[in-house]
């Protein structure tokens, strides 16, 4: 599978502006927390001029503002929220890049509830805190979890993307054989970011993309941890830009490396 042109144009767009100055300030990727934004009180929000949700007077407010061609939902479990399909749904219908980053326990009541789309993704978090072999040999494990999640996604028409987040405690080779494995299934895309901004996972996170993804899961990977950080977004502008093609936008899932 091919990644989205659009995306990348819009990447491509949004990082040229900020170093121009033009929005230095402003993250391509706008991270939305479902614990927080959708908990609130509901307000109407027309999305389209035809269609009115309920959602969180917050989540409004901060999307209204907020231009990013990215929105990255996540928190706790997104999924719990009710509210989570209708926005994702709405964003992705208005031209709005979607990824939703869930555990994937709890995709299987709730994927009937999201429409298939180009600009969405089911995005599946791997967190390493146990041995690979030991999450492979238990029935309810979150490695589990999340390759049923991704298998049930793909069969359902939906992009998937696989988010694997390095902690202090991980052994890069856990993290390389975890990537291995979840190709087999055909995954559309990757991401490899640090557990907490540590200059030492931040090195090992800057390693692992170079061995195992293409330059724009790379550059896509190095812009979701800026977001995390204001700080980092200014120093890492750079490197940012050196990932993202200048012209001619290309797949993001073609490579012959990993990613």
């Amino acid at each position: 599978m091919t990644f989205s042109l659009r995306l990348t144009a819009d990447l491509t767009f949004a990082l040229a502006a900020r170093f121009l100055g033009a929005r230095r300030d402003h993250s391509p990727i706008l991270r939305v927390s479902a614990d927080s934004t959708l908990d609130s009180a509901s307000v109407l929000f027309s999305t389209t001029g035809q269609q009115a949700l309920h959602v969180p007077s917050q989540a409004v407010a901060g999307l209204s503002r907020n231009h990013a061609p990215i929105i990255w939902i996540s928190g706790s479990e997104p999924l719990d929220h009710p509210e989570v399909a209708l926005l994702s749904n709405a964003l992705a219908a208005s031209g709005r890049h979607v990824f939703l980053e869930t555990s994937g326990a709890s995709l299987k009541r709730h994927l009937h509830e999201f429409q298939p789309s180009s600009h969405f993704y089911f995005t599946m978090r791997f967190d390493k805190s146990e041995p690979l072999h030991d999450q492979r040999r238990a029935p309810h494990s979150a490695f589990r979890s999340g390759l049923e999640a991704i298998r049930m996604a793909r069969l359902a028409g939906f992009f998937t993307c696989a988010h694997l987040v390095l902690h202090s405690d991980t052994a890069l080779g856990q993290l390389e054989e975890l990537h291995s494995d979840l190709r087999k299934l055909d995954v559309d895309g990757f991401l490899i970011t640090p557990a907490a901004p540590i200059p030492e996972l931040e090195k090992k996170a800057v390693h692992l993309r170079r061995r195992l993804l293409n330059r724009h899961w790379t550059a896509f990977s190095s812009l979701l941890e800026a977001s995390a950080s204001p700080a980092k977004s200014q120093t890492s502008l750079e490197t940012e830009r050196q990932h993202l093609p200048e012209s001619q936008p290309s797949s993001f899932g073609e490579s012959a490396q990993a990613g």
